[in-house]
């Protein structure tokens, strides 16, 4: 089982997800693909959030907001 938390960091989509023992992962959204990789630079721009840039989500308004992202982008 995992927990999993969605964000906006900018105008890309990232989520968490911490497994039952603990380890937490960060994957950002690929804008030129739509797929998403495992991209670990995003726990420091998340947790520290010095630039005011990130913007919690639930997992509704993320999958919305990555069908969005989808739609103007062709993929």
């Amino acid at each position: 089982m995992s927990n999993k938390k969605f964000y906006k960091y900018g105008l890309r989509p990232v989520y968490s997800e911490e497994s039952s023992k603990g380890i937490v992962r960060f994957y950002a959204y690929e804008l030129e693909t739509g797929e998403f990789k495992e991209d670990m630079t995003y726990m420091r721009k998340i947790v520290f959030d010095f630039s005011g840039d990130k913007e919690e989500l639930s997992e509704q308004e993320f999958n919305t907001y990555i069908e969005k992202l989808k739609k103007e982008r062709g993929l």
